[in-house]
């Protein structure tokens, strides 16, 4: 069986998931995807095939020829990807991130989806499995005491303020214990805070997981909309317990006390009509106060039994046996 993979070699999500499927699943052949101004390091996948943004038809009928199967996460970048790859006899498999799906683009052989939010809007055929955690570089760490809080705001580029960073900064003053941390660490510069309990650390760091090099007790998420959220699940395999609205798809693994409470659900348009959620600063300072100071170890333990049952140790077989069926 022969794999070729489509990677991102920028800093983004996307990018990270390339990292570690060809750590893991080592594939035969990468084509390395440049997309739009984002730092790229052409040296990530040293053998990979380079294309700056959408690779052209002798592009994809080089790089797929003598290959069995081809797998891509949230795009295959053209839409003359999945009908090429029919023609040649290739299969294709595509881990979507559902808000960026694009089925009128070419359906694959193969849906992976890492969450079950939409679930019921995917169609067949497609299978349910979570996209693994490198738990060697995310190793667990007890956190008993929830004494300080971080938020990650990223590089701030997704719509809608996704990460629900406005909203957390909004929520910061109505905090009233004066006793805990906040840091925020972030890629872009990020203005306006006045309260010494505040730390931000501005750095775009090149491994990812250096963001969890952190005394965190607790990661503060307010995500308004989205299905996986990788530092999430970076957060539950470091023990760092999470707070997150109380929506899919958290709210089906999360102890209810991590959940807080939404104003209103509505809908927005991205590639699918998805939900978005408006979550109210003095609900995230609440949730904030109400843990703070107090003993998380339980919470702490449940985020590791989630995390290594989402690990690669775990599931990369399951990868292997889906990829070695379809072909």
């Amino acid at each position: 069986m022969k794999i070729g993979f489509i990677a991102r070699i920028d800093r983004g999500g996307l990018a990270i998931e390339s990292q570690e499927f060809v750590s893991h699943m080592k594939p035969d052949r990468v084509m390395a995807i440049k997309v739009g101004d984002m730092v790229h390091d052409e040296k990530r996948f040293p053998d990979a095939t380079i294309i700056d943004g959408v690779p052209s038809k002798n592009d994809i009928l080089k790089f797929i020829k003598g290959l069995d199967v081809i797998f891509s996460i949230e795009t295959f970048y053209s839409p003359e990807m999945t009908r090429i790859c029919r023609q040649q006899g290739v299969k294709t498999i595509l881990r979507i991130n559902y808000e960026w799906f694009e089925p009128d683009k070419g359906l694959p052989d193969l849906i992976l989806t890492p969450t079950l939010w939409n679930w019921e809007n995917i169609p067949d055929p497609k299978i349910y499995l979570p996209y693994p955690i490198n738990r060697s570089v995310l190793p667990f760490k007890l956190r008993e005491k929830a004494n300080t809080f971080l938020h990650i705001a990223g590089n701030m580029r997704a719509g809608y303020d996704r990460n629900g960073t406005r909203t957390f900064l909004d929520a910061i003053p109505l905090v009233k214990n004066q006793n805990i941390k906040f840091i925020i660490k972030s890629q872009v510069n990020i203005k306006g805070i006045n309260d010494k309990r505040v730390k931000v650390i501005c750095k775009d760091h090149k491994e990812y997981w250096e963001n969890w090099q952190t005394d965190a007790d607790v990661y503060v998420s307010p995500r308004r909309y989205a299905g996986q959220s990788l530092p999430l699940n970076e957060s539950m395999s470091r023990g760092v317990v999470p707070i997150m609205p109380r929506i899919s798809p958290q709210q089906a693994f999360l102890p209810d006390a991590l959940l807080i409470d939404c104003e209103s659900i509505d809908k927005i348009q991205v590639k699918q009509e998805i939900e978005i959620a408006t979550i109210r600063p003095i609900d995230i300072a609440k949730k904030i106060d109400e843990l703070a100071e107090q003993d998380i170890s339980e919470y702490s333990k449940v985020c590791n039994e989630i995390a290594q049952s989402w690990s690669w140790e775990n599931l990369l077989p399951k990868y292997k046996e889906i990829f070695k069926n379809i072909c």
